[in-house]
């Protein structure tokens, strides 16, 4: 156990867990299994809440909600903080003014995590890297399971899947804010750009909360990082890690990277072929990339290369990135994962056009003027929604047509009614989701669903028939 406290230090403990979400909830489970006086603190009113309040009353959990009082609860040995609690917020400013030690979710969980740790962070592409190296470990049998940032918390895989011998664990900058003994084996960064500027105020800081998954390894653990990346070159000249660098115009000398259309892997004595680019098994530039990070990763974790070959040729890619939902003559696509300035260029870079873009949601601060050549290029009207719209039109409007359509029903039925044969109906918001869904994933839900409904009502009124 990598832990700050172990067990038996913790058997009696009190504990504060800030937020009653996905991950607060983990790491109330565990820790209580564990032995701890768990007490957890929601801002959120109780009737938004009422399953975690129904399931923490059944495990004997005490919970305020309607704001972090800490009224009636005794002084915690440390206190747990949800990804979604800035780490200038009040009530962790008070705990650490207090002296008590404010952990993320993702550090508990290591401390009773005794497999290899594989982690994986960066602006986009983490979500893609993250499956693909779990993909590729379960095709050689290996007992791998992909946790943290991408929907299933640590903790809770922890907790519930004893036996995992290689946790593959999205982290994102949230959550590396307070870490303290995180200790991946291997880590992957895989791009740097604008992104939380909402949260992190500028981009040096935002750069710095993710530099600190190399914070804990040692000079005997690695690093994949992109070699082209110029801010990820400038935060990575000291680590301790060993570096493996990704390149799309080259085979590094340590690393992965194409040749003449080809997947090459250096470990430094020899170079050694992996397959042609033509063979993988989802399209996109963006997706070489997240191969050569994958393919990285898993050759140091001893894969052969023909291990990692069925691994990038087999993956099926992810839900809610690029996802084709329906094609009527017209490609409907789900790219909800898109919730910054960057992973939307990448979008509109992979896909055909003409393109009706449904972009929008709760903006993040980053400008959408870099992306002014491309929407002039591929995308025919916007139609945007939600928190950010004025913003996105404001600095993009002048290119086309736009309409503010509010929600995502009304873009659906807006794009249902307008698009022509040849055009690609596409969902990559640009934004969070959090001003109108719980998150990016119940957003490319909620849009299948809308797709499908409007295509089936279509299909009824055509054949005066209901279908199964």
């Amino acid at each position: 156990m990598n832990s700050m406290f172990s067990s038996e230090e913790l058997q009696g403990e009190n504990v504060l867990v800030l937020g009653a979400s996905r991950s607060g909830m983990a790491a109330a489970r565990l820790l209580h299994e564990a032995g701890a006086n768990v007490f957890v603190s929601e801002i959120r009113d109780a009737d938004k809440v009422e399953s975690a309040a129904a399931e923490l009353e059944a495990l004997g959990i005490p919970l305020e909600t309607g704001g972090h009082r800490l009224k009636g609860f005794p002084i915690p040995k440390f206190a747990v903080v949800s990804p979604g609690i800035p780490s200038n917020a009040p009530i962790v400013h008070h705990l650490k003014q207090e002296g008590r030690q404010v952990v993320s979710e993702v550090e508990v969980a290591s401390w009773f995590y005794f497999g290899t740790i594989i982690a994986i962070t960066g602006s986009n592409g983490k979500t893609t890297v993250t499956r693909w190296i779990e993909h590729t470990l379960h095709q050689a049998d290996l007992n791998a399971v992909a946790c943290g940032n991408i929907g299933y918390p640590f903790c809770d895989m922890v907790r519930e899947q004893r036996r995992v011998t290689h946790a593959v664990v999205e982290v994102s900058s949230f959550q590396l804010e307070t870490i303290q003994r995180f200790h991946p084996h291997v880590s992957v960064m895989t791009n740097l750009s604008e992104d939380h500027l909402d949260r992190h105020g500028d981009f040096e800081s935002y750069a710095k909360a993710k530099s600190r998954i190399w914070m804990n390894q040692k000079e005997e653990d690695f690093t994949v990082l992109p070699e082209a990346d110029k801010m990820i070159a400038s935060i990575s000249l000291s680590i301790r890690p060993q570096i493996l660098n990704v390149s799309l115009d080259r085979v590094p000398e340590l690393g992965a990277g194409v040749h003449d259309g080809q997947i090459w892997i250096n470990l430094g004595s020899s170079q050694e072929h992996v397959m042609a680019v033509d063979e993988l098994s989802i399209p996109g530039r963006h997706n070489i990339a997240n191969a050569l990070c994958a393919a990285a990763a898993c050759r140091i974790l001893k894969l052969s290369v023909d291990e990692i070959k069925q691994g990038l040729a087999t993956f099926p890619g992810v839900p809610h990135r690029l996802e084709l939902v329906h094609n009527n003559g017209r490609l409907w696509i789900n790219d909800s994962k898109a919730t910054n300035v960057d992973s939307l260029r990448v979008a509109l870079e992979a896909v055909r056009g003409p393109v009706i873009l449904i972009a929008g949601g709760r903006d993040k601060g980053a400008p959408y003027v870099p992306l002014r050549e491309l929407v002039k290029k591929k995308v025919a009207r916007m139609l945007l929604i939600g928190e950010g719209a004025m913003r996105l039109d404001e600095e993009l409007g002048d290119l086309l047509p736009t309409k503010h359509v509010g929600d995502l029903e009304s873009a659906v039925k807006e794009a249902y009614a307008t698009a022509q044969p040849g055009e690609t109906v596409l969902l990559s918001p640009g934004c969070a989701s959090f001003d109108q869904f719980r998150d990016y994933e119940q957003r490319g839900d909620v849009f299948r669903e809308l797709v499908e409904k409007v295509h089936t009502g279509q299909n009824e009124a055509a054949t005066g028939e209901k279908t199964a």
